[in-house]
């Protein structure tokens, strides 16, 4: 009877075990399964431009804030759409969020996809519309946000929203590469592209910078402004390094940017990963003008899914990139959660109740 009792309380131990388990394993997954898609698509996006001879897209929390609101909200209803189930479109999505672009919020755009496949088709899909690419092409924009979520049916939902705020000019070192094993860098600049004459107290487009590694410009010659700039680190210790850039345009009026690298010992870095793995682009062919592009606007179907498409400029020829400067490497994200370890030790701990109660039966039955 003894025995019996013990192994009753040793059942109820662990089941009560299992039962608090079971759901920290549900719990645990799903935060990385939404975040490496969008993390991932963001970085094929910024691949692509750069193939293109294009600056990658800086990242905007404000703008990802508004994508994601409006792809938990499509992916409730299951549908692709720009317009929210409250009515509202990308522009008052966007505005809401905060993000104060030129004309409170004018020069911004949205794209949405729905599919079954991963970041990289969703990019071939947008690729292969030019309305929807001309907005990853679009040389005025120079943030993006990119939202994700699920239906429960195994349905993905991308949204992507794009803007230009008057003073942020995005760099990158190394074109956005987190780590380099050496300290000459090349520094890839943006300029203003959708306001070229500034307003107001805002920053025009650029003609000079002036590059530093503290942030008070001191004794810093000006030098023209170039999309690619040498720059030697301020250390060859491994550790972090910033990189300051002061813009001035033709009215003297400035804007600061910041990035930062981290230096690691030789050889610690990766092989550089492919431009853009499964998808070639075509090659760019250098027009003789490019005309102006104009504002885009919404379309007369404002309830429905579609906008009137952004005009694209005939990209530059890409400049050949330093050979002293890799891309900047690909992040191996997963796009989904990796395999838990959860239901083996729910299995284990199944196996072990069952074996206790069988044991209690038998010696009750004794």
């Amino acid at each position: 009877m003894k025995i019996t009792r013990y192994l009753r309380k040793e059942i109820r131990c662990l089941l009560a075990a299992l039962l608090l388990l079971l759901p920290l394993s549900r719990l645990s997954q799903p935060a990385m399964a939404q975040d490496s898609p969008a993390v991932e698509f963001s970085q094929l996006v910024n691949r692509a431009r750069l193939s293109l001879g294009l600056a990658p897209f800086g990242s905007s929390t404000l703008l990802t804030q508004a994508a994601q609101r409006h792809a938990d909200d499509i992916a409730q209803r299951g549908v692709a759409t720009h317009q929210g189930a409250d009515g509202s479109d990308y522009r008052r999505r966007i505005r809401e969020a905060g993000y104060r672009a030129w004309n409170d919020g004018l020069l911004v755009d949205e794209a949405v996809w729905l599919g079954l496949g991963q970041p990289a088709d969703a990019l071939s899909w947008f690729y292969g519309q030019p309305e929807e690419w001309a907005r990853f092409t679009d040389p005025r924009y120079r943030e993006i946000g990119v939202g994700y979520a699920e239906d429960g049916q195994g349905v993905h939902y991308l949204v992507v929203t794009f803007g230009a705020r008057p003073g942020v000019l995005p760099i990158f070192i190394n074109d956005g590469a987190g780590v380099t094993d050496s300290p000459v860098v090349a520094v890839r600049l943006t300029n203003e592209e959708a306001v070229p004459l500034g307003e107001g107290s805002w920053i025009g487009k650029a003609i000079e910078v002036q590059l530093s590694h503290t942030p008070d410009f001191t004794d810093v010659p000006w030098q023209p402004w170039e999309p690619l700039l040498p720059w030697a680190l301020s250390g060859t210790e491994p550790g972090d390094y910033a990189v300051y850039v002061q813009f001035r345009d033709g009215a003297n009026r400035t804007a600061v940017a910041e990035a930062t690298i981290r230096l690691v010992a030789p050889g610690e870095v990766p092989p550089t990963a492919t431009p853009w793995p499964g998808l070639i682009l075509p090659p760019i062919t250098p027009s003789a003008a490019v005309p102006e592009t104009p504002m885009a606007t919404p379309s007369a179907t404002e309830s429905g899914a579609s906008f009137a498409p952004t005009p694209t400029p005939a990209p530059a020829t890409p400049e050949p990139f330093p050979t002293w400067t890799p891309l900047a490497e690909l992040e191996t994200q997963d796009t989904a959660a990796k395999p838990s370890n959860w239901p083996i030790i729910a299995g284990l701990l199944l196996q072990g109740g069952a074996l206790l109660l069988g044991a209690a039966a038998f010696l009750r039955r004794r």
